[in-house]
This record gives C-alpha cells, sequence and structure tokens, in this order.
C-alpha cells in the first residue's frame, strides 16, 4: 500500500511538471500574439496550436495510463485476429500519419483472436508504432512483423533511430522518461508496460546501432 502511494504521488508530481511546460508556453505565444501583427502573429499562433495538441496528447496518454492500471473494464466483447490488430494500431498510428510503415505477416499466421481487450491491444502496438516513427528519419521506414505459434502472436517493431546504451534500456518504460530531445511525453511505453503486465504480455527491447528492435508478445485465445 504504501509503494501504492507513493507511486501516486510521484506520478501526480510528475504530470504537474509536464502539464505547467505546454500550458506556459501556450500562454507565452498567446501574448506574443496579441501584441504583434502579421506574419509574427500566425506564428506565434501556430505556435500555441501545437502546444495545446501536445497537451491533449498528454492528458490522452495520462488518462489511458490510469485506466490500465486501474480497475476499470476494458472487455467489450469484441474480438480481433493478430493481423487485425496489427491494421488496426498502423491505421492509428501516428495520428493518421502512417505511410511509413511496412507490415511483414508470417505465411503461418492463424486467425485465432487474441486473449485481451482488443482496445489495450491496438493501444500498446500503437504506442510501439508511434516511438518508432518519433525516432526514425523522415526518409526511411518502420518495419513491423508479425508471427504466432498455437499459443501467442509475437510483433516486432524496428525502427532506424539512434542506438540507446544498455545503461538506458531499463528506463524505456519509466513514466516521463525520455531518450535525449524526444518530442514525446514520455507516456508511451510506460502505458505499453502496464498494458504488459495487466494482460499477460511480454516485451523486449534490444537496441543496435542500426536501430531499436521490439518484441510484443500476446497470448492468443485456447
Amino acid at each position: 500500500i504504501a509503494k501504492a502511494i507513493e507511486r501516486e504521488r510521484r506520478l501526480t508530481g510528475d504530470a504537474a511538471h509536464e502539464l505547467r511546460s505546454p500550458l506556459t508556453a501556450i500562454k507565452t505565444h498567446l501574448q506574443v500574439a496579441r501584441m504583434t501583427d502579421g506574419a509574427a502573429r500566425d506564428q506565434s499562433l501556430a505556435h500555441a496550436e501545437e502546444g495545446a495538441d501536445r497537451l491533449h496528447r498528454t492528458l490522452e496518454q495520462l488518462l489511458l495510463l490510469a485506466r490500465v492500471e486501474g480497475s476499470l473494464s476494458f472487455d467489450d466483447g469484441l474480438q480481433s485476429s493478430a493481423e487485425q490488430v496489427a491494421r488496426l494500431a498502423i491505421q492509428d498510428a501516428n495520428a493518421g500519419d502512417n505511410g511509413r510503415i511496412d507490415l511483414t505477416l508470417a505465411d503461418n499466421l492463424v486467425d485465432t483472436p487474441v486473449e485481451m481487450p482488443v482496445g489495450l491491444a491496438v493501444a500498446a502496438l500503437r504506442n510501439l508504432l508511434d516511438n518508432a516513427l518519433r525516432h526514425t528519419p523522415a526518409d526511411t521506414r518502420v518495419e513491423l512483423n508479425v508471427s504466432a505459434d498455437a499459443e501467442h502472436v509475437v510483433f516486432r517493431v524496428r525502427d532506424h533511430g539512434k542506438q540507446i546504451s544498455s545503461e538506458d534500456l531499463q528506463y524505456l518504460t519509466q513514466r516521463f522518461w525520455r531518450n535525449g530531445n524526444s518530442e514525446g511525453c514520455g507516456l508511451g511505453l510506460a502505458i505499453v508496460q502496464a498494458i504488459v503486465q495487466r494482460c499477460s504480455c511480454s516485451l523486449k527491447f534490444d537496441s543496435q546501432a542500426d536501430g531499436l528492435r521490439v518484441e510484443l508478445g500476446m497470448p492468443l485465445r485456447r
């Protein structure tokens, strides 16, 4: 109980800090827009809109993390195969700007549904794809490979970003931790980890000189 209370206190403090930064930026840009005209005013308003978008994404991720770590049910009775989960995640990735994702399906991939709420399965894979797109150069592809055996399906996501040190790999799923100058809010992989723990999944990271490889395993319905 003490650890849970301390975790919530730390989340509250981190969230307050993360939300304060975009709010301050938005306020500053609006003040500049009020005092200027023409191109300068338009630029300040555009920056304020970017800050509002960042704030919205952070709030959505915080709410999802709280739901996953809480006792709320995500089971809506829907069932989806591994291929359907992959295609839904690609469709949602990067707010629809997902043209850089290459999907490869194993020849022996089965239509057996995953043994977890579809919304959580899609959210976990989408966050991995978002992270890969964010750290891969704009002119380079992100790869998603899907394979399965009788009991599990494995989604392998590969980006082409900078290598992450072995010391930093342990922090990837920590709330609000960022690698370098990432533009993310630092919650995407924390949500993946929470879903993995809730739904008996598996998660592995392997960082090489030519990019990060992530394996997300999900149980299949028997």
